[in-house]
């Protein structure tokens, strides 16, 4: 295709390809200096009379986009029945590439948070609520839909372009870092996406790049389906520990399942980021931030003063001793009191932190970690290393059960067709294949041919097939925790407490019913 001429554009080298079609380098035939980037779409969809007609129309709205984090659009037409557009050419890398790059370094699997992820992040939300305010969704951000020059500006490419090419998201490529690693769960529900779904992938990128790997990886299209809709992923700070816990919670928040539980708008993220920085330099951590070219800085107050004016000009105030010398004072007291002042001991902070601790309050965990341990570790790197990182776990933990428990809570089931095939799914994703596998075949069985039940019975087919590919749950033989409560039923027993004793065996039966290997345990302790 080099040397090809489309439209005004003169094809060179290809520089990049996927589902959509082929990118190249092109220059301009009445200008060569100025570059584009030329797309030439290939998908069966984009080939039909009825798309080729509207396309080129349809793509001009995109010119409403003008913004330094966006590509800009340049035109889009139709030859030799082939579909075409072409936008600006960013000179850099594709976060795809970096992150395969980081992909060798297990010690760094993602990028740096302070010095990248922010910055990346806040420019992101930038282009997203120029957008946003024009009434264009983007559509499809991913990794590689991020390009970043050689001075760490963003480029946001392809904005609002997949509106238009109308690709069902069951027929994506499983690709985790891909366009169905990152779509929203109403794309795969039948809603129309709305600014949040743009939000729930700008969380899926962000994911991405901190962690090193997507959210959710899948074989699938409708594995994709199964766990944008129904599960949590596991948050980023598991892999990437030193990551602040209010990162961590926005991260999280942007990849709610109901929409209305995520960020409103891209400004409520950029705002959310900048208390994030603005929390984390209070505790002396540099985060990178870039600047905001939409911000213009006010010219600065100019006095006139006439040459013939002998009026004596007021002195100012900040050069009168009277001032001074107490502001002098005060900022000395300060820096003593900041340097003598004693600091509290390890013991004193790890003391403090835990009966916060053993509170039901999230907020009073949050304040344990900001308040105590956060400087425990910074400061006595030493001492209690084993109990903050014991404290940091459990943090994370009781997070993920209350970020699981108000998931559940917020489960609006419309039909039991439904609710039966997410019971089955919530077996698989515990391990409990067999449990799984029973719940579905039961359900394809029961509602067979049942008007209203065919997506949810289909959906069940789709998990059965991939219930057989996945590997058995392995038990393990040595069980410590199970023998050491069977002793204390034992032990209940010889006391005379039966009904105790009794109560705790039932409980086992119940919990161990499809595994035989333990119910063998328990009928020994009777």
């Amino acid at each position: 295709m080099t040397g090809q001429r489309v439209g005004n554009w003169i094809l060179g080298g290809e520089i990049g390809r996927g589902t959509g079609g082929v990118v190249y380098k092109a220059h301009a035939a009445d200008d060569p200096a100025r570059e584009a980037a030329v797309k030439l779409l290939s998908h069966p969809t984009t080939s039909t009379p009825e798309f080729l007609a509207r396309f080129p129309s349809e793509m001009l709205s995109l010119h409403r986009l003008n913004h330094p984090n966006v590509a800009r659009f340049y035109d889009a037409g139709v030859q030799a029945g082939q579909a075409w557009y072409a936008a600006e050419f960013v000179p850099g890398t594709d976060c795809a590439s970096l992150l395969k790059s980081k992909a060798r370094r297990p010690d760094e699997p993602g990028l740096n948070w302070k010095d990248e992820v922010v910055a990346l992040a806040v420019q992101a939300a930038r282009a997203l609520k120029h957008g946003h305010h024009r009434s264009l969704l983007h559509r499809d951000l991913k990794p590689s839909h991020f390009l970043v020059t050689p001075d760490g500006t963003l480029k946001l490419v392809d904005f609002g372009v997949a509106k238009f090419l109308h690709l069902p998201p069951l027929t994506l490529p499983p690709d985790p870092l891909g366009t169905a690693g990152f779509l929203a769960p109403e794309y795969y529900t039948g809603k129309p996406p709305t600014r949040r779904s743009d939000l729930y992938a700008l969380g899926g990128v962000l994911y991405a790049l901190t962690t090193g790997r997507a959210p959710f990886n899948a074989t699938s299209p409708s594995e994709f389906l199964h766990k944008h809709c129904y599960t949590l992923p596991d948050r980023p700070v598991r892999f990437v520990p030193e990551l602040p816990h209010e990162l961590d919670d926005l991260i999280c928040a942007l990849l709610a399942k109901d929409p209305a539980r995520r960020p409103a708008t891209a400004a409520a993220v950029i705002e959310a980021l900048d208390q994030v920085r603005g929390k984390l330099e209070r505790k002396g951590k540099k985060v990178v931030w870039p600047a905001d070219p939409g911000d213009t800085p006010a010219p600065a107050d100019v006095e006139e003063v006439t040459a013939d004016t002998d009026t004596e000009r007021p002195r100012p105030l900040m050069s009168r001793p009277v001032v001074v010398v107490p502001m002098f004072a005060l900022v000395v007291a300060v820096i003593l009191a900041v340097v003598f002042w004693p600091r509290p001991s390890a013991d004193d902070l790890y003391n403090a932190a835990v009966p916060l601790l053993a509170s039901d309050d999230p907020a009073d965990w949050d304040r344990a970690w900001d308040e105590y341990l956060e400087p425990l570790a910074e400061r006595y790197p030493s001492q209690y290393e084993t109990e903050v990182a014991a404290a940091r776990a459990r943090i994370g933990d009781r997070r993920d059960l209350k970020r699981a428990v108000d998931q559940g809570a917020k489960a609006r089931y419309r039909s039991d067709p439904e609710r039966l095939y997410q019971r089955g799914l919530r077996l698989a994703q515990a391990g409990d294949i067999s449990s799984a596998r029973r719940t579905w075949t039961d359900l394809i069985r029961a509602y067979a041919d049942t008007p209203g039940a065919d997506r949810w019975t289909e959906l069940a087919r789709v998990g059965l097939d991939e219930l057989v590919h996945r590997p058995p749950v392995v038990v393990p033989l040595d069980r410590p925790a199970l023998a050491a409560a069977l002793d204390r039923v034992k032990a209940l027993k010889a006391a005379g407490q039966a009904a105790e004793a009794a109560a705790k065996l039932a409980a086992f039966e119940d919990l161990y019913r499809n595994d035989p290997a333990a119910l063998d345990l328990i009928r020994e302790a009777r």
